[in-house]
């Protein structure tokens, strides 16, 4: 079967080539009854635009990069369907590339972008540290946006969550239904956590109850074995102590969802011994035993306003006039058995 090209398209439809071109690019110059019979005439027969031809006559490509440290769950999920959702309503593409929490493989997916000429980037640092001359250097050729991990200092637009909140919000939860010995298990090295804990302190100090550093954990989060193996490690030990907490938060999705089959496997009974709230995005939440109590982050909004910033960023002529924001989004707490009983 022969490739449709704009050609083929504009015999097809006995209109010329410059009109195809116009009424698939949306262009101003062209009626909606003209877009939309050309548009649907385009789709049924399957046609791709050469992108190269595009990249070389405009210099745009029409794709935009996602570069994220993981997609193991929900969370990375519901946040792409957002980007995509977005990005389709501003005719652009997505390229995705997992960094899987390695530095030397998110330069190179960095890197890997510019390579493919994406217009712009749309990035979730590993951490606060790690390749900052590398998006700085990006930064002045291609417009770059945060998202999700956003302590990370760089000058761009910036979406993701009140991190602090969450927690002090999970801390209190957990205070009111007394317990007051709260653990909370963080992942090391990464850009979420500092924010997260920070939040867990405050609660502490403003109920004037000392915050015992034994009970403040960072697990392994290089993969899921190493995660798991790390967290039934740190919950022997807690449990061991003279004084052993009664509750754990749990500051990412991973950690929050593994953390119940951990304790399930270890016979410690949920929320008896432990109550156990976290940042988790699952809707498997309800089905879970016991019911989980979760921090919710609003995934699709993370998305869509993070796609809705760059394009905003790649339209400027002039992008040394944009007023950078840094927008936090709040979370929401969804109480279930794991803390109520």
């Amino acid at each position: 079967m022969a490739k449709t090209t704009l050609k083929s398209l504009a015999q097809a439809l006995n209109m010329s080539v410059s009109t195809v071109s116009k009424a698939l690019n949306d262009s101003h110059e062209i009626s909606e009854v003209t877009k939309r019979t050309v548009q649907a005439f385009a789709k049924k027969h399957n046609y791709q635009p050469n992108v190269l031809a595009k990249f070389l006559k405009t210099g745009k490509t029409n794709t935009i990069g996602v570069v994220l440290p993981k997609m193991t769950g929900p969370f990375e999920a519901q946040i792409i369907a957002g980007m995509q959702n977005a990005a389709a309503t501003h005719h652009y593409r997505i390229i995705i590339m997992n960094t899987m929490e390695n530095e030397e493989l998110e330069e190179l997916a960095l890197q890997s972008m510019l390579d493919k000429s994406v217009d712009g980037i749309l990035f979730c640092p590993i951490h606060e540290g790690s390749n900052i001359s590398l998006a700085k250097q990006i930064l002045r050729t291609t417009p770059l946006v945060i998202f999700d991990r956003t302590y990370y200092p760089i000058e761009t637009h910036k979406v993701g969550v009140l991190n602090s909140e969450g927690t002090y919000n999970a801390c209190k939860h957990l205070l009111d239904i007394g317990r007051k010995k709260i653990a909370i298990f963080c992942g090391a090295h990464q850009g979420i956590t500092t924010k997260r804990l920070s939040g867990y302190i405050d609660a502490h100090e403003d109920f004037q109850i000392p915050v015992t550093q034994e009970y403040i954990v960072h697990c392994n989060v290089k993969s899921l074995a190493d995660l798991q193996d790390d967290m039934e490690k740190h919950v022997r030990y807690l449990l061991q102590l003279p004084s052993p907490p009664d509750a754990i938060i749990g500051v990412a999705d991973t950690i929050t969802t593994h953390l119940l089959g951990i304790l399930a496997k270890l016979e410690i009974k949920v929320p008896e011994t432990l109550a156990i709230i976290g940042f988790a995005n699952t809707d498997l939440a309800l089905s879970l035993n016991p019911a989980l109590s979760t921090i919710r982050q609003p995934t699709s909004e993370i998305g869509e306003i993070s796609v809705n910033k760059l394009v905003e960023i790649m339209h400027k002529k002039n992008r040394s006039q944009i007023e950078w924001e840094d927008i936090k989004l709040p979370t929401a707490i969804q109480l279930r058995r794991s803390t109520i009983g």
